[in-house]
């Protein structure tokens, strides 16, 4: 079977290879995790498998025009345009192919930014699912099968939910769905129980290192920051703010520090709060995830364990004169501050009221000293 466009994720590929080879494919399933693991290309390239793509045709085409196939359909969150009663994921079919070929990787953010949504959200209305429930019921182009792949499954109102419940519950002969979600607790319950959940997880690193430029510096630093994430890889390359995130918590450690018996100081990480509450989503979780791998690499020089630390300074700061700081009593509870905080922007949560939050603990946990 091809696989093109997937990177890495071997463990799934046979996975789902086997799941063809034996005919045993479930009419319904649910993909999990983030974008940048491949959410879209493993969907997309397994219902061309199970349609039976042309293999000739593999290499000559991008994600988006392989997609181009009668029995393969998308449905996917779109906005009103204009005076426009009803939208449909047809009505951005172009859009749509033209992103699976530049964008396989890109999350909704990317998506809404490609077709102009401004302040409009994007949903999966009750008006495109009954449109899809039309035409499953239609007999297939090729006589064969035909798959529906349900991108932003969380994005549906309950109106749509309990419509396309209905379709899976009677689903069309000889019809498969894929459904996608990066937030699977957003989804109907009863829409999850009807699928076989498959959690997809971070890209091997030995992929996604294959595929860095030998120009670039420190590639397993690179790599490891990517968390696994081909989107957060690309951007790191394109526009690596290291030197900043490294300038950032440094500051906020330092008046970590000083705020032992000196209340003077707290004003100061109200202003470090503001600041990194001022800069893009991207770039907050960016700098949460630096700050994870930063703590990480720290607690492993106390175990001497150099070979594994990937942490290398672009301002002279001697991570190891910090690493001593960093104990059983609260290397746990730093990182969990920093992934929860991570969650929650990804969440639209308040960024100044987090980061406000993450400073006043972080002055707690940075001062236990180990018993």
């Amino acid at each position: 079977m091809v696989w093109s466009h997937l990177i890495g994720q071997e463990k799934l590929k046979k996975q789902m290879e086997h799941l063809i080879m034996l005919g045993q494919t479930p009419h319904a399933q649910l993909f999990t995790g983030f974008s940048g693991y491949g959410l879209l290309p493993l969907a997309v390239e397994f219902s061309l498998n199970l349609l039976d793509y042309p293999r000739e045709q593999n290499d000559k085409y991008g994600l988006g025009e392989k997609s181009k196939q009668p029995d393969l359909h998308f449905v996917f969150p779109v906005v009103k345009r204009g005076t426009e009663k009803v939208a449909y994921s047809d009505d951005f079919a172009a859009q749509w192919y033209y992103f699976l070929n530049e964008q396989p990787y890109g999350n909704f953010n990317d998506w809404f930014k490609s077709i102009d949504v401004r302040n409009k959200q994007g949903i999966i209305a009750v008006t495109d699912i009954e449109r899809l429930h039309q035409k499953l019921y239609l007999k297939a182009f090729s006589g064969k099968q035909k798959v529906c792949i349900l991108w932003g499954v969380e994005k549906m109102n309950i109106y749509a939910s309990n419509a396309f419940l209905k379709l899976l519950e009677e689903p069309p002969k000889h019809t498969f769905f894929i459904l996608i979600s990066e937030e699977p607790e957003q989804v109907l319950p009863t829409i999850k129980s009807r699928c076989q959940h498959i959690r997809v997880g971070p890209i091997e690193s030995r992929a996604l290192k294959a595929l860095i430029p030998e120009n670039i510096e420190n590639k397993d630093q690179v790599v490891n920051r990517s968390q696994g994430n081909y989107s957060l890889l690309l951007k790191l390359m394109k526009d690596d703010k290291g030197d900043e995130f490294e300038k950032s918590l440094i500051a906020v450690l330092r008046l970590a520090f000083k705020t032992r018996g000196n209340k003077k100081v707290l004003g100061k990480l109200m202003h470090w709060s503001s600041f990194i509450a001022s800069q893009g989503r991207e770039e907050q979780k960016a700098f949460l995830l630096y700050g994870i791998q930063f703590f990480r690499d720290a607690f492993l020089l106390n175990y001497n364990l150099k070979e594994i630390v990937f942490f290398q300074t672009k301002n002279d700061f001697d991570i190891s004169k910090f690493a001593p700081y960093l104990n059983n009593q609260n290397i746990l509870g730093l990182i969990r501050l920093f992934e929860n905080t991570h969650y929650y922007i990804l969440r639209n949560g308040n960024a100044k009221m987090l980061f406000t939050d993450l400073a006043l603990k972080l002055t707690k946990l940075i001062n236990l000293q180990e018993h």
